[in-house]
């Protein structure tokens, strides 16, 4: 199973963990971001924090997709759909999760939205659970079964 971020997005706790960082702290630079600092006329402490708070919160989206995917697949085995997980990639930009589901020849693709999963997540919500499964039964279940 593929899992995936594409493109980033800094909380406000990423900001606040490296704000205050003293710059020796800081990753360096790469040249091509020091050329990116140099034009758009930032400071190079400043584009290393907002490169250090970039990553930092990548690492935690690519955690939060990680656990969707593991939550999907036991929704999977649960409702008894014969498929797996090709992968499931955040789309940070557009805020959704895409996925594929496959089964035999067969890839279907799912498009799930980011707060649907963080409503879940942080709130427990059996409403966002519940219409999580009403995804997985109206359109893997009817692709997977037909077949």
């Amino acid at each position: 199973m593929e899992i995936a971020v594409d493109g980033w997005r800094a909380s406000a706790a990423d900001w606040e963990a490296v704000k205050s960082l003293p710059s020796e702290q800081l990753p360096s630079l790469s040249k091509e971001q020091r050329e990116v600092a140099g034009k758009l006329g930032i400071p190079e402490a400043d584009y290393a924090r907002s490169a250090f708070a970039g990553k930092r919160s990548q690492e935690t989206l690519l955690a939060k997709t990680e656990r969707f995917a593991r939550l999907l697949a036991g929704m999977l085995r649960q409702a008894n759909i014969p498929a797996s997980i090709e992968s499931v990639t955040l789309r940070t930009f557009d805020e959704k999760f895409d996925i594929l589901l496959k089964s035999g020849r067969s890839v279907v693709p799912l498009r799930v939205a980011e707060s649907l999963v963080d409503d879940l997540f942080e709130n427990g919500s059996a409403e966002a659970k519940q219409r999580m499964t009403r995804i997985l039964e109206t359109v893997a279940q009817q692709q997977f079964r037909t077949q």
